[in-house]
Formats: C-alpha cells, sequence, structure tokens
C-alpha cells in the first residue's frame, strides 16, 4: 500500500466528522434536506462520469436541497469507493439481469482511467451497452434502497438539528442563561 493510500484511510474518521459537521450545520428545512441527501446518494451510487452535472441539473428542476444532494454523493462516491461501488453494481447487475461481461474485463476497463477520462471512457463504453446496462440497473438498485434509507435517516437527524437549535434559542431555557 502506497503512503497516500495509508494517509487516506488514516484521515478516513477526520473526513467522516467534517462531512457530518457540513451536513448539520445545513440551513432549512429538514424534509427540504432530507430530500437532498436522500437524492444524492441515489446519484451517487449510479456509475455515470459527468455525475455533478446530474445532480445540480435534476435537484434545480426538482428542488431539491444541490448542497445536501452533493455532500452526500460525494461521500458515497469517490476514489476510495468507487471500485468497491462498481463491483458491488456490476453484481447486483448480474444477478438481475444475467448478463453482461465479467469482472476482470470491466476491472481492466476501469483501470484504463489512469491513462485519463477520454482513454477511459472509451474502454468503458467499449464494453458493449449489455455491461452499461448490467452497471446501471444494479447501480439504480442500489441507489434506490440506500437513498431512501438515507432519506429515513438524514430526515431524522435534521429534525433533530432543528430542535436542538430551537431549544438553544428559547427564551426560558435555563443553560441559555449561562
Amino acid at each position: 500500500m502506497t503512503d497516500a493510500a495509508r494517509a487516506w484511510f488514516r484521515n478516513i474518521p477526520r473526513l467522516s466528522k467534517y462531512y457530518l459537521l457540513r451536513l448539520r450545520r445545513l440551513k432549512g428545512d429538514p424534509e427540504y434536506l432530507a430530500r437532498g441527501v436522500g437524492f444524492g446518494v441515489f446519484i451517487g451510487n449510479l456509475p455515470l462520469m459527468p455525475q455533478s452535472l446530474f445532480l445540480i441539473s435534476l435537484t434545480v428542476l426538482l428542488r431539491i436541497s444541490t448542497v445536501a444532494a452533493f455532500i452526500s454523493s460525494t461521500v458515497v462516491n469517490n476514489p476510495l469507493t468507487v471500485m468497491f461501488q462498481y463491483y458491488l453494481s456490476w453484481k447486483v447487475g448480474s444477478a438481475v439481469l444475467h448478463g453482461g461481461c465479467s469482472w476482470p474485463q470491466l476491472q481492466a476497463a476501469l483501470r484504463m482511467f489512469d491513462q485519463g477520462l477520454r482513454i477511459g471512457l472509451g474502454a468503458v463504453s467499449g464494453l458493449g451497452m449489455k455491461t452499461l446496462g448490467v452497471l446501471l440497473t444494479g447501480g439504480a438498485i442500489i441507489g434506490v434502497v440506500s437513498g431512501v434509507a438515507s432519506y429515513l435517516g438524514s430526515r431524522w437527524f435534521f429534525w433533530t438539528v432543528k430542535r436542538k437549535r430551537a431549544m438553544k434559542h428559547r427564551l426560558d431555557n435555563p443553560a441559555r442563561s449561562r
């Protein structure tokens, strides 16, 4: 394992605290923010290359919190999780559609991204529409399940944050008089 990879793994607790703090500081209706988190997790699980373009345009169109969606999509789809995510999407998609390509073929195509975006996209698109269909189907299934779960969890989280803020700002709160 390289030194850069070790540094990433050492920083995982710190990064998770950072993203949790960023979510906690978001202002707005808890329902609005939770929809953004759920949608961001859904889009983050889809094996699409320009995810940010889809995310921003769809959140504006659907009136969902773009910032919450972008933060949660970044947490789900990052350099540490992308290979695991593609493998899981391939596994679920292959189980549902019974086809596609083998994992070594897909892994070799994904490694072409090290040589550049254009070469990597060419390698993945050369696998064929059946393989891309398998990846998208698997990613969509995983995205729906994890998106609904993260929506429910983040709705509870944002309502809790809102209640704590309200208690902090109440005039009759004994903790405020200290």
